[in-house]
């Protein structure tokens, strides 16, 4: 009786049911078509900073079948954005994957992408008076991105921006077709 007890307490028995236990993991999601590249999905709500964090992920991206094209891409989307590239290191892995980093003049870009599946996780770090979206669209557009997903945005403050999807009308229709 004492041992069932202590369970309940530690809120470890099953055959009593706490609500205290239950927990609320739902979260917003911010969807939007955008068809010109020149549109912003999304309106910003925070200043932009020298200490942003940026968790990107790209789509069936097309540019990372090897290292000098990965290369090309990402020296594209950052002349795009108006930033100065200091160096670019990408490097072909074991398991075949993509991954480096791009060093610039007011934060970097780091690079993980696998050519088999069209995934790539894209982190960006200072980038100072860029905002998300401008980013999300640069790259995207680079690496030629069926979808692309602004993950997580983090600042100093550790402020949670709702998650922003571009897609593209077109490919995203041809992979749905692909897919039926």
């Amino acid at each position: 009786m004492a041992f069932n007890d202590t369970l309940f307490q530690l809120g470890m028995d099953l055959t009593r049911s706490s609500t205290a236990q239950e927990e609320d993991h739902a979260r917003a999601a911010f969807t939007a078509e955008v068809e010109d590249s020149s549109m912003s999905p999304v309106a910003e709500q925070s200043v932009p900073s020298a200490g942003t964090t940026i968790f990107i992920d790209l789509h069936g991206a097309m540019r990372f079948d090897d290292v000098k094209s990965a290369e090309q891409a990402t020296t594209r989307a950052v002349e795009s954005l108006g930033l100065k590239l200091k160096s670019l290191h990408l490097d072909r892995t074991s398991g075949g994957d993509v991954s480096g980093v791009a060093v610039l003049s007011s934060g970097h870009l780091s690079l993980q992408a696998c050519p088999r599946t069209g995934f790539a996780a894209v982190d960006a770090r200072g980038c100072d008076g860029l905002t998300p979206s401008k980013v999300l669209l640069a790259l995207a557009s680079a690496f030629g991105a069926r979808e692309a997903v602004i993950q997580r945005k983090r600042t100093a403050s550790v402020v949670e921006m709702p998650v922003v999807r571009v897609a593209r009308p077109a490919l995203r229709q041809k992979a749905q077709a692909r897919a039926a």
